[in-house]
């Protein structure tokens, strides 16, 4: 895990993005602000005792609050930031095959979050999505570019892309990455402008979710002695290059326990 997030922390960095640190408790409504619904029953956010507060459930929404209110000189832009970020999401399934880390109510992840020029957030999203491939070639990892449809778009979203790799053990591909144009919508909530006067459009992406991406590694690069060879581009960040069982996991056994007659309370 830890390798995964160095690794893709200096990939982003290598692209001028800068790191940010964010909270894990968001208020609901920047929350809201961002296009997801923080009420109803079919929504993903934990709510905390204090109402107006959530757990964040991608570093987007931070991200996008630390630009709230700002406005932003067109010379500086795009601005591009990203965050490592604990994520927290009330989100189930009943499929055999989301069982296991697939689907989780806490992870990882690399988030990256840009800010564009009214036009010229398209560029952005092309970059975000290139960056993307990029990291996911360097791994080593096959997987496939889905330009999603508009009936698969949330609320935000103007256009985005899906990256699904091929899980082994599935035997089919799964979604380990995603970015969005969101254009103004969250600009307009969240009071984020250019100098010129106009509402900024934001760019989001994620860059690397630890538990998908390690379901992908794992399975991808397992060994027919069930050892596990480390991709090349995460050798740097760990002390060794394979992945062995080191030794048997023990068996728990219930042990009822005898109490000593001659011990006196």
């Amino acid at each position: 895990e830890q390798a995964l997030l160095h690794y893709t922390v200096d990939q982003l960095s290598a692209h001028q993005f800068q790191l940010v640190s964010v909270p894990d408790i968001v208020p609901a409504q920047v929350i809201e602000g961002c296009g997801f619904s923080t009420t109803g029953e079919r929504n993903q956010v934990y709510k905390l005792s204090e109402p107006p507060f959530c757990l964040s459930g991608t570093a987007e929404m931070a991200l996008a609050a630390y630009f709230a209110g700002e406005i932003l000189p067109e010379e500086i832009l795009p601005v591009k930031v990203m965050a490592v970020s604990r994520c927290y999401r009330a989100e189930v399934s009943g499929l055999q095959e989301e069982r296991g880390i697939y689907r989780v109510h806490q992870f990882s992840k690399v988030e990256m979050f840009g800010v564009a020029e009214p036009g010229k957030s398209d560029q952005l999203l092309e970059e975000f999505k290139n960056i993307q491939v990029d990291l996911f070639r360097k791994l080593g990892l096959h997987f496939q570019i889905l330009d999603m449809p508009p009936m698969e778009l949330g609320a935000p979203a103007y256009r985005k892309y899906d990256i699904e790799a091929f899980l082994e053990g599935r035997g089919a591909y799964g979604e380990i990455s995603s970015c969005s144009n969101c254009t103004d919508f969250q600009a307009r909530r969240l009071g984020i402008k250019t100098a010129s006067g106009k509402f900024a459009h934001t760019v989001n992406g994620t860059a690397c979710a630890i538990p998908r991406m390690l379901i992908a590694i794992l399975e991808a690069f397992q060994n027919p002695d069930g050892t596990i060879s480390v991709p090349d581009s995460l050798q740097p960040y760990l002390t060794f290059d394979k992945i062995t069982r080191r030794k048997a996991i023990p068996q728990t056994k219930l042990v009822k326990k005898i109490e000593n007659p001659g011990f006196a309370a």
